[in-house]
């Protein structure tokens, strides 16, 4: 705990950051990986129905970092507080409300697989290859939710490493599980699914070790309190938000983009959200990192501690959007690259990245202040920013912006939805955030 509540120098700040970054990095490679090895063995129709999928997936991981966000800053606060016994009540009691969780929306999707299929738009072309993906998504809940879960609490229990080896453990095993379903048995998406099920619950299980042997926090005897759950759930939200956006976005992305430039212009979309996910990895990173630091430090009354962990945030997240931009400006193709030889892709996607990536010099804030609210315990606040950026600009601006300045507004959308949203976060930092940071501030209460 000592990051949490000793002053540290920038480059000690740094140091504590790199776990939580790099796990948020490999969690975003777990989809490449997939759309790697499929689309190499299995073909484009077996890449199309990992997307269809997509909606399924963001659900559940969506419903776990809501609920890890939420119920994490409160028990960071009792941590604060030393109040032990009422953080492991609320660590165990969302423990089961999210077992139940998985069993429940395993059952259902699995007994309703080809209706939810039809729902989230595939074919008969491509059912055979939705089909098997989803049951196996379906059937591996469980490990997907508590994978996530663990990964953000062992930051929590001021363990960020033990995240970090969670995810280098999932993504290793990822790729080779991946590789001999797919490449070597000729599994296809079955054998995709499986590999990363498997991969994920390995990471799990490591999760699960650590929690009954080695954690501050301990598993007890359940005291559900309503009240506490919904909090944790509105607290988290907006986190919930931004996963659940991520579907909605990617297919309003494409059907524009499939009216204007067909098939190739749906691969450049692709690709871009591949490079989205990545380097917004970081600032995920940024956030998630330094929120058990807030909330701990909100329940202990250290107000210098907050003040300092809010400083260095804004610093990094600057180093790390001009070094983004630097990064996407000489070496742009050269990952373009990566994913195709397509002369007529690699075109699309060389224009869409210059109008697209501005947005990462604006969305660092966003998430970061996002982050900052949930912490503090003010999920309103925090869901308001999300909504702002994930849903009511992005919408706004794809579906006017092709019509005003033609079909290269439908890049420029994101770029525009975090520049506007930026704007009401520092309003509401000003007017919300700042006063966290003074002495006179008095703790909030969470009995």
């Amino acid at each position: 705990m000592n990051a949490f509540v000793k002053p540290m120098s920038y480059r000690q700040f740094l140091k504590y950051l790199v776990p939580s970054i790099l796990t948020m990095v490999f969690l975003s490679f777990y989809t490449t990986i997939d759309g790697f090895f499929v689309s190499r063995y299995a073909g484009s129709d077996a890449l199309a129905g990992i997307n269809i999928v997509i909606p399924i997936t963001c659900i559940i991981f969506g419903t776990a970092v809501m609920l890890a966000t939420g119920a994490g800053a409160i028990i960071g606060e009792y941590m604060g507080r030393n109040e032990q016994k009422k953080a492991n009540e609320l660590f165990s009691t969302v423990s089961v409300v999210l077992l139940i969780f998985s069993v429940v929306f395993a059952v259902v999707g699995i007994v309703f697989l080809r209706p939810i299929a039809v729902l989230l738009g595939t074919s008969e072309r491509l059912m055979p290859h939705v089909l098997p993906y989803a049951f196996v998504v379906f059937a591996g809940t469980a490990p997907m939710v508590f994978k996530l879960f663990f990964e953000y609490l062992v930051r929590t229990d001021g363990k960020p490493q033990m995240g970090l080896q969670m995810s280098i453990v999932g993504l290793v095993l990822n790729v080779v599980f991946d590789y001999f379903f797919v490449g070597v048995l000729g599994f296809g998406t079955f054998g995709a699914a499986l590999g990363t099920i498997l991969s994920i619950s390995a990471s799990a299980i490591i999760g699960l070790v650590y929690f009954l042997k080695h954690s501050t926090l301990k598993f007890c005897k359940p005291k559900f309190n309503a009240r506490l759950i919904w909090k944790s759930c509105t607290n988290g939200s907006s986190e919930m938000l931004t996963e659940l956006s991520t579907g909605i976005t990617t297919l309003l992305f494409n059907i524009i983009i499939m009216q204007n430039f067909g098939e190739d212009g749906v691969a450049a979309v692709t690709i871009i959200m591949y490079i989205y996910y990545f380097f917004i990895a970081f600032y995920m990173g940024i956030a998630v990192a330094t929120a058990p630091v807030v909330s701990y430090n909100l329940g202990a009354g250290n107000r210098a501690k907050i003040r300092e962990t809010v400083k260095y945030s804004f610093i990094t997240i600057g180093f790390t959007a001009i070094l983004i931009m630097v990064i996407l400006f000489f070496g742009g193709d050269f990952i373009i690259g990566l994913f195709t030889d397509n002369a007529h892709v690699f075109e699309l996607t060389s224009i869409a990245l210059m109008y697209f990536s501005p947005v990462f010099l604006f969305i660092g804030v966003n998430v970061f202040l996002s982050g900052y609210f949930t912490a503090v315990g003010d999920g309103l606040t925090s869901a308001i920013i999300s909504s702002l950026r994930s849903f009511f600009f992005v919408i706004l601006f794809i579906f006017t912006l092709p019509q005003i300045v033609g079909v290269n507004g439908v890049w420029i959308t994101m770029p525009l939805a975090e520049i506007s949203t930026i704007l009401f976060s520092l309003l509401l930092y000003q007017k919300k955030g700042r006063k966290y940071l003074s002495n006179s501030q008095a703790s909030a209460s969470i009995s």
